[in-house]
């Protein structure tokens, strides 16, 4: 999992850099099922309090909440440690996600990011696709990106092509 890209603010209350990184890291850890790790819960990250900074360098608060808004969803989504995985990723039914559209920052292009998902979930759930997609391909995956016109939430459609990742067989 790539680390998300947050706002650096300065002048205006914000995260202490260290310990969002810090907590992002054991985010990462657990959703790739690292060993010796102590892993993160979605009550933790509902749960946790950064240190205000003021003037120093800090991650824009809103970009950082609503990066552990989706985490909670990811991790709450994810089957327990102590629960074999499906054999199968048809196994169960996944519903096709749904993104937050941004405007005024940085986001994926909508029309991209749709029609790799239709891919994503057809593929998952076992119904007739043209081209199936490989955990390879979603690893590769890159979204033009688009600014100052409707996108979908970078770190949104992130987090789910790491999920849709840990669906498909390696």
């Amino acid at each position: 999992m790539e680390a998300p890209l947050f706002r650096r603010v300065k002048w205006q209350e914000g995260y202490d850099i260290a310990e969002v990184d810090a907590f992002v890291a054991r985010i990462e850890a657990t959703v790739e099922g690292r060993p010796g790790v102590d892993a993160v819960t979605a009550a933790d990250v509902r749960n946790v309090a950064f240190s205000p900074v003021r003037f120093r360098e800090g991650y824009a608060i809103e970009d950082v909440d609503a990066f552990l808004d989706v985490a909670v969803q990811s991790l709450t989504n994810r089957p327990s440690s102590n629960q074999p995985p499906s054999s199968t990723p048809a196994a169960v039914q996944r519903e096709t996600p749904r993104f937050t559209l941004v405007k005024l920052r940085e986001g994926y292009d909508i029309a991209e990011v749709d029609d790799f998902v239709d891919r994503v979930m057809a593929t998952v759930n076992g119904l007739p696709v043209d081209s199936p997609v490989t955990r390879a391909e979603v690893s590769r995956v890159q979204f033009s990106p688009v600014r100052f016109r409707e996108g979908y939430d970078v770190m949104e459609v992130d987090l789910f092509l790491e999920e849709a990742e840990s669906w498909l067989k390696p």
